[in-house]
């Protein structure tokens, strides 16, 4: 079985820090006949948390700290930062895969960490009063929204009809594409909720939760989509 790796995050629990890693993440690849291998935070190691890998995704998590896409350092509400340890370690993954063909996959703050590493922007604080992207109180369910796509694009294939709802929960959005990129879903406010990169088709970059609604059309086409890349980078790597 094909392996692909999973990136964690690293908080602070009894003055020491523990790896986080949602385990719905785990499972949506295992449902989707892959083997996920959790990797931790580890600047300086990406070269051997990558080997034997046939894929990767980026998972979810807190915000990006502004200096990493050129903000202002000034703290805002709301903002909670992923460790700098993440960051630092996503960011060399993503141009180490990039270089490598390895297929890649951003989920929500995935998605966010591609752009930036390979040049793109932030919107810092998303607006949204009608609380379509984020919570609308701490411990509720985060919201369903519809997507409009791209025609013939992949995000158009993964989400073939516009009655699909994806899971959302962000508190930041990608900004500024990077170089080669073009967005390719919008939610209903015209968020980009999706990017792609015609000279990367292996790369892909998404804003909502697959792992959170599994059974979902959606997510069962991701997966798929997420297999075959894995099984035809590791014939090009036998």
């Amino acid at each position: 079985m094909l392996r692909v790796g999973v990136t964690a995050d690293w908080q602070t629990y009894d003055g020491a820090p523990k790896m986080i890693l949602n385990r719905d993440y785990l499972e949506w690849i295992r449902r989707a006949g892959l083997y996920p291998v959790a990797l931790p935070a580890l600047p300086g190691w990406e070269a051997e948390a990558v080997r034997g890998l046939s894929a990767l995704v980026l998972s979810g998590g807190g915000d990006i700290q502004p200096l990493l896409y050129g903000a202002d350092p000034e703290p805002m509400p709301g903002e909670k930062f992923s460790h700098r340890d993440r960051s630092a370690f996503e960011f060399s993954l993503v141009w180490r895969c990039t270089r490598m063909g390895m297929p890649l996959l951003g989920i929500c703050l995935g998605c966010q960490t591609m752009n930036v590493a390979l040049g793109g922007g932030l919107i810092r604080n998303l607006e949204d009063p009608e609380c379509r992207h984020r919570r609308s109180e701490p411990g509720g369910a985060p919201p369903l929204h519809r997507l409009r796509t791209r025609p013939e694009s992949l995000a158009a294939l993964i989400c073939p009809t516009p009655d699909i709802r994806v899971v959302s929960s962000h508190h930041q959005a990608v900004g500024r594409l990077a170089e080669g990129f073009i967005a390719t879903a919008w939610g209903p406010d015209g968020v980009v909720e999706a990017i792609e990169n015609a000279e990367r088709p292996q790369v892909f970059g998404i804003q909502w939760h697959p792992e959170r609604s599994p059974r979902s059309i959606a997510s069962k086409r991701l997966g798929a989509w997420l297999k075959d890349k894995a099984e035809t980078y590791a014939r090009s790597r036998a």
